[in-house]
């Protein structure tokens, strides 16, 4: 799942792309619920199993 946020944060020129929290599986609704910082500001990015980015939100400070 890692691979394809990076692949999104690449294509949208985001840089200095870290994980510094662990992945979630949300049963319920079949996606992943993805933390992680870009220039030190938070966003969570919820995709499905094949990888598509369903929702993305944030900067959370």
């Amino acid at each position: 799942m890692r691979g394809y946020l990076e692949k999104y944060a690449r294509h949208n020129n985001f840089s200095s792309l870290t994980f510094d929290e662990a992945a979630e599986y949300l049963a319920d609704l079949q996606q992943w619920k993805i933390p992680y910082r870009v220039d030190n500001h938070r966003y969570i990015a919820k995709m499905t199993c094949k990888g598509f980015v369903v929702d993305n939100v944030g900067p959370f400070d």
